[in-house]
Parts: C-alpha cells; sequence; structure tokens
C-alpha cells in the first residue's frame, strides 16, 4: 500500500514519516509533496491508495486538489488537515468523502487512528469489491451456461445478459478451447481476456478440466475476424486447439453454435495439426463402422491371426484418412478388438507388459487424444497377440486350451493339476504325459513360471503394491510370494523394482 504526504510545512511531513510506524498498517511506501500541483502529479501518476492532505498549501490547494484527485484516483482515500477549523472546508471534504479529519497541531494518537480507520475502511471496500466481481463472475459462467444448454426462455437470457452487461443485439459465435497436451494448461482468464481486449465481450464456462467454452459477442457477423483472432492466439500458444461453430444471429441460437463447435473439436482427434477448427455441414455427418468390420476382423482372429497385424494398420489409417467417424465410435469399436484379443489369448496380458487388465486397456484407450496414439496401441496389442499364438501354435489344440486355461485362471491360488485336468477330460496323469510330450516342462512347472512372468511384470507397474501382486499373480500370501520369488531371481518383489524399473 502506498501513503502520499502533501504539506508545504516541511516539519510536518518529516515528522509524520520518522513517527508512524507504517508497516504495522500494511503501507510499504511513503511519498512527500510540498504543493497541491505537484501533489495531483505525483498521485496521478502513482495513484497512493491513501492521501494525507493539508488543507491550505500553495498552488492547489487541499480541497482544489481533491475535487480533480479523485476524479482520476476514485478508489483512493483521503486524509484531512488542517489548523483551520473552517466549516466551509469541513463540508468539502465530506462531499468528497474524506475518512477523516485531523486537527493540527497533530497529535501523534489521533493522527494513528484516523489511519487505522483509513486502511481499515479501504480493506472493507477490497473486500467488497473482491465479492461483487465473484459474483458477478458467477453470473457470467451461469449465462454461459444457460446459452449452451437453452435452459431459459429468449427472454429470460436477455434479462441476464443485460444484468451483466453482456450484449443483447449482436451476433455470436461459441468458440471451444482445448489444451492439445496435459500439463500445459493456459489461464482460462488469460483466454477469455484476449478477446475482449479486442472489443468483444466475452462470457467463459469450463466445460471439464482442458476444455474452455467462449460465447463471443460479435457487432456484425465477421466470420473472417474471429478466424484471423484464434488463430493469432494459436500461433502465441501453440499447444492450444480452437473449435468454432457458425456465427448466429440471437442469444436463442447459442446452443445451435455451441453443438457445431463440439462437432468441429471433434476433427482434432484426426488431425491433430489443425489449430483452428470449423463447423462445416457437408463434413460433419458420421459414417458407421462398414458392416463387415467386425465378422472381418473376428475371422482373422481364429484362422489368419499372422494377417491382424496388417488388417488393424489399413483399418487405423482408412479411419484417419477419411475422418468421418464419431470419436465415441472408433473408441467403441478398439475397446470391442481389444476384449476379443484377450479373450482369445489371455497370454497377451503378459505380452504388453505394462497393461495386465482389460480395464487399463480401455480406460487407456479412452484417454488417447488422437488417432495416431490410437493406431499405436492397437498395433502393439496385435503384436502382442501375434507373439502370444506364435508361442503357442506349435502346440496341438489340446496344449493350446490348458495354456490358455492357466492365463486364465493363474490368480486362482487353488489351481492345481487336477483343475487343468478335468477342463480337458482327462486324467491327469495322461494329461501329464502330453505336456511334457509337448512342451519339454510338466504343467506345475509351465504354471509356477507362468505365475512368476506375470508377477515380474507387475512388479515393474510402481502403483501395484506387493501384496496385490501377489494375489494377481495367485501365491497363497505376500509372505510365501517374497519367498518363492526370491528363490526364483535371487532379490526381493522391492529390489527387482528397484533394479528393472529405472
Amino acid at each position: 500500500m502506498k501513503v502520499l504526504i502533501a504539506d508545504d510545512d516541511d516539519y510536518t511531513r518529516e515528522g509524520l514519516v520518522e513517527a508512524i510506524d507504517w508497516k504495522s498498517f500494511g503501507v510499504h511506501e511513503v511519498l512527500q509533496v510540498e504543493d497541491g500541483a505537484k501533489a495531483l502529479r505525483i498521485a496521478t501518476a502513482q495513484r497512493p491508495e491513501i492521501v494525507i492532505t493539508d488543507i491550505r498549501m500553495p498552488k492547489l490547494n487541499g480541497i482544489e486538489f481533491a475535487e480533480q484527485f479523485v476524479a482520476v484516483c476514485p478508489d483512493s482515500k483521503l486524509l484531512f488537515m488542517s489548523g483551520y477549523m473552517d466549516v466551509a472546508y469541513l463540508k468539502s471534504a465530506i462531499q468528497l468523502s474524506a475518512v477523516d479529519y485531523v486537527e493540527k497541531p497533530i497529535k501523534l494518537p489521533e493522527m494513528e487512528n484516523a489511519i487505522r480507520k483509513t486502511v481499515h475502511y479501504i480493506a472493507e471496500r477490497k473486500a467488497q469489491h473482491v465479492l461483487l466481481d465473484q459474483k458477478m463472475d458467477l453470473e457470467r459462467v451461469k449465462l454461459a451456461n444457460a446459452l449452451r444448454t437453452q435452459s431459459h426462455p429468449a427472454d429470460e437470457f436477455r434479462c441476464k445478459a443485460q444484468e451483466i452487461g453482456y450484449p443483447v443485439h449482436a451476433s455470436y459465435v461459441c468458440l471451444i478451447v482445448t489444451q492439445f497436451n496435459k500439463g500445459m494448461l493456459v489461464d482460462a482468464v488469460h483466454i477469455q481476456n484476449y478477446w475482449e481486449q479486442h472489443n468483444l465481450a466475452t462470457i467463459a464456462e469450463q466445460l471439464d478440466y482442458d476444455r474452455l467454452l467462449l460465447v463471443v459477442a460479435l457487432p456484425r457477423p465477421d466470420e473472417e475476424m474471429v478466424r484471423a483472432l484464434a488463430e493469432k492466439l494459436c500461433r502465441e500458444y501453440s499447444e492450444l486447439r480452437i473449435a468454432a461453430g457458425q456465427v448466429v444471429a440471437g442469444l436463442e441460437e447459442v446452443s445451435r453454435s455451441f453443438r457445431e463447435a463440439a462437432l468441429a473439436m471433434e476433427r482434432v482427434f484426426f488431425k491433430p495439426d489443425l489449430c483452428y477448427l470449423t463447423y462445416d455441414p457437408v463434413n460433419y455427418a458420421p459414417q458407421g463402422p462398414r458392416s463387415d468390420i467386425y465378422p472381418e476382423f473376428y475371422r482373422l482372429l481364429k484362422q489368419e491371426p499372422e494377417g491382424l497385424i496388417n488388417w488393424m494398420e489399413t483399418f487405423c489409417n482408412r479411419v484417419l484418412v477419411k475422418g468421418d467417424q464419431a470419436r465415441e465410435r472408433v473408441l467403441s469399436m478398439c475397446v470391442t478388438f481389444a476384449n476379443a484379443l484377450f479373450k482369445e489369448r489371455n497370454g497377451v496380458l503378459i505380452r504388453m507388459g505394462k497393461m495386465v487388465q482389460i480395464q487399463d486397456v480401455e480406460k487407456q484407450l479412452n484417454e488417447c487424444r488422437t488417432m495416431l496414439e490410437v493406431k499405436a496401441h492397437m498395433l502393439e496389442l496385435c503384436h502382442a497377440y501375434q507373439e502370444e499364438f506364435t508361442r503357442i501354435s506349435p502346440y496341438s489344440g489340446l496344449i493350446r486350451n490348458v495354456i490358455n486355461y492357466i492365463s486364465d485362471h493363474c490368480s486362482d491360488v487353488d489351481l492345481d493339476v487336477r483343475e487343468i485336468a478335468d477342463h480337458v477330460h482327462l486324467s491327469t496323469a495322461h494329461l501329464g504325459v502330453l505336456f511334457k510330450q509337448e512342451t519339454g516342462t510338466t504343467i506345475k512347472q509351465y504354471l509356477n513360471d507362468y505365475r512368476l512372468e506375470l508377477a515380474k511384470r507387475l512388479i515393474l507397474e510402481e502403483h501395484f503394491k506387493v501384496i496385490d501382486i501377489s494375489k494377481m499373480s495367485g501365491y497363497a500370501s505376500a509372505g510365501y510370494f517374497a519367498k518363492v520369488f526370491k528363490a526364483a531371481t535371487g532379490v526381493t518383489p522391492v529390489e527387482y523394482r528397484k533394479k528393472f524399473s529405472q
């Protein structure tokens, strides 16, 4: 807080500067001037929160100075002091909203009380302004939400707009602003201020953690101006993506512009390099998947798995080039494909390394921000499936059935050779002989190795606790798991994580 002391008496000014503990009042700078004209120049430039001024000064007296000063700095407060108890002066001070009047000769306790009163008054005014600003901001957000959802009659829109000073006779456009890469979110207030700096009234609503809706009022329906300003903002912040609906003529049409902007933003999923996206009704009629997509995928999955990788790459490339699918529909198809891969070969979970549950796969697919990310994810799944298929393909159908059963049920601590043999309707002895002949190992050893390999993968995922890993891998307890793990690897699970997770 700044204070300006204006008095032609050097002794009074310097005495106040030295005698008062200004820091205790939150004052970090005290300015001094000796006449009214200079006081006006300094106060206009420095904008002090408090001006302590003598009423009788050369060039401009205190009242003349104050009359001009309050017009320039209406939020600053005046504290008058004078040895002349003139009623006319007092009336003028009251009209100028002086907080207090201190009589000369100055008594330090009286001056300190007057300053304290002034500081308290300023603090209350600031708090009131903050509350009013917060209330106004909330009303602006409410109006943006109401326009987006079309939840009020048109008359109510206009009334609410008038209450907050938003134009009711203009053209409007909805813009959705998003941050392409997480962790670099540009301040929403800064984005809104950018449009207002170009004399465009704007209200905003945060749609979610990284999408901001702007409803911009335009003096005329100028789409090229909107484009130019949006592209300029994107050049300043390269990670921003802005989608625009069509310019509409009235408040009641804003919801349509919002829906169009939301559709336009869908294109970022397919065209992440575009910074400004507009709605074009010709290009926004999302197509459904071909009727043969799923049968073709399942045929390859069952009969020609070696062709699955090429098929998936072709499918993703086609979706990328056309860009005529809704994002949700594409993700839904890919989640269906992923489920089928895991159902057919549960061993893919181990091959994937970092993904050990189908829920993880679905979550990661839905978090993909572009089709290119989805493509990379799906190709990784298909490669893992191909590896798992190649690993077990030399075996007979019976042994593959056993291996898949172990993959599906390895987390069951009670899984044993008898249960596996019952599953394939053979005796444990007969199955054991057949399994050893084809794989070179016993069923029990294969199960133990499989559980250990799964545990190693899970350990490298730092968000899994050892007790959870032991359960997911089919061990009876965390203590038993740690003992078996160290016997097999020479290190504890914790040591293994420290060694290999870097």
